[in-house]
């Protein structure tokens, strides 16, 4: 946590000695689900890893057009998460490739599947975790549940993507807990629903019921720290407007929910907060843990945004007096930023993904590197706060700043924007990546404050 907080002073400090006037260049981000279809039902087919690799190789081979796809892994094994290769910009002619891009990459991942294979565009499987839900590509099941890994009673470990860093991810967010992860999303009850029948869906005790959830996220490239800041901040406020318009998760472990949206489910299936941090009880203190692993956290890791990260210039407290919900501050990141010439509000918002511990460390990459160029440690915290709104500074090491050849820059600071969940057709999803930046540029032409 020391490394990352002050790979991020690094960081900071590059981006200010850039006068920086970036174009908007922006692109989206949708998860697939590959599906077998048989008979009488459809299973998860665990064969996401090599369609990407094949799909990839295909790109590769066709990197001499246009228009193109990327491609990548994402926490479950029946999963692929699709890009445009190249950023749209700013101009309208561009907002018309949305959709056209998002059809193209149907098509190339409709290629890569066998004939009895789909690729929904579905937040979540609605009978996961029930039964034999799942399959590897010749058809043999996977492994019985109750694994080393999530140590859940009702999804198998294979499920996950074998990359390491995911079932680290799994294994130490149960391990800090201190108990299997359990979201309890509320029963639908209709007539038919037996009067003695449980409150709360049961049995969702694993993160890949929420990190398996696909979704439509949204990244924008502001023209400096200044306006991804303030974008971030009226995004958040539209956050949870965006996840009630695309709500489409009703059913969980083949049982219909009082709720239409994943969002609580991927908060408690990430939640990391031991007994003393959530009320649950009380915890011994852990010196090598944040806050010795007894601070009081009001939220999981994957929540709303807690602060608003803007500075407005006739004086901080106009925005820091809508900053009024409980957000715990790592007091040392916060003196350490302060003293590096952080503004407060900036500071705050970086100081409170530091009480937070980070979930992966890869073998020789802590002491060794150096923190003056690198930004994995800070970037390890801050991918691991999943929040609705994200703010992703520039590294500054590349080329950049104002009089540099556009087409060489690295990426400037951007805003991703992360609530909406996915929906079933190309012109749906198109329709609100295109709204959400559209929005962006509402806010910033017209000076709209949407503060709460």
């Amino acid at each position: 946590r020391e490394h990352g907080v002050d790979q991020f002073i690094a960081m900071w400090q590059r981006s200010q000695k850039l006068e920086r006037n970036d174009d908007l260049v922006w692109g989206d981000e949708i998860e697939y689900a590959v599906l077998k279809v048989e008979e009488e039902r459809a299973r998860c087919v665990l064969r996401g890893p090599e369609i990407r690799d094949e799909l990839a190789a295909k790109e590769d081979d066709h990197a001499y057009r246009v228009e193109g796809c990327a491609w990548h892994p994402e926490y479950g094994r029946w999963m692929i998460e699709g890009t445009p290769r190249r950023p749209y910009s700013g101009y309208a002619a561009d907002l018309c490739r949305v959709e056209r891009n998002m059809r193209l990459r149907r098509r190339r991942l409709l290629s890569a599947l066998r004939p009895d294979e789909i690729c929904p565009t579905l937040v979540n499987f609605p009978h996961f975790g029930v039964g034999d839900f799942a399959c590897f590509g010749d058809g043999s099941s996977p492994g019985a549940p109750g694994g080393p890994i999530a140590r859940s009673a009702s999804v198998p470990d294979d499920v996950i993507h074998p990359h390491p860093r995911f079932a680290t991810l799994t294994a130490n967010i149960r391990e800090r807990r201190g108990e299997t992860v359990r979201a309890t999303p509320p029963r639908f009850f209709d007539e038919k629903t037996p009067a003695d029948a449980n409150p709360h869906v049961e049995g969702v005790d694993a993160m890949a019921y929420g990190m398996g959830a696909c979704c439509l996220q949204v990244t924008f490239q502001a023209r400096d720290a200044t306006e991804a800041r303030y974008c971030y901040d009226q995004l958040a406020a539209l956050a949870p407007v965006m996840l009630a318009l695309t709500a489409a998760s009703p059913c969980w472990r083949g049982v219909l929910a009082e709720t239409d949206a994943r969002w609580d489910v991927i908060a408690a299936s990430v939640d990391d907060r031991r007994p003393a941090e959530d009320g649950r009880g009380s915890s011994e203190p852990d010196e090598r843990l944040a806050g010795a692993g007894v601070r009081p956290l009001p939220r999981s890791r994957y929540g709303s945004i807690s602060r608003y990260a803007f500075a407005c210039a006739t004086g901080e407290k106009q925005v820091e007096r809508f900053c009024d919900v409980d957000a715990p501050l790592d007091e040392a990141a916060l003196a350490k930023l302060k003293a590096a010439g952080v503004d407060d509000a900036l500071a705050r918002h970086v100081a409170h993904l530091f009480v937070r511990d980070p979930l992966v460390i890869f073998e020789g990459l802590v002491e060794e590197l150096d923190d003056s160029t690198a930004t994995d440690h800070f970037d390890n915290l801050q991918s691991t706060n999943w929040n609705t709104v994200r703010l992703k500074p520039p590294v500054g090491l590349g080329v950049g700043g104002v009089g540099s050849d556009p087409s060489l820059r690295e990426p400037g600071w951007r805003a991703e924007f992360r609530p909406m969940e996915v929906q079933l057709t190309d012109f749906e999803n198109a329709a609100f990546a295109v709204f959400s930046v559209l929005v962006t540029r509402v806010v910033l032409a017209f000076d709209l404050s949407l503060y709460v």
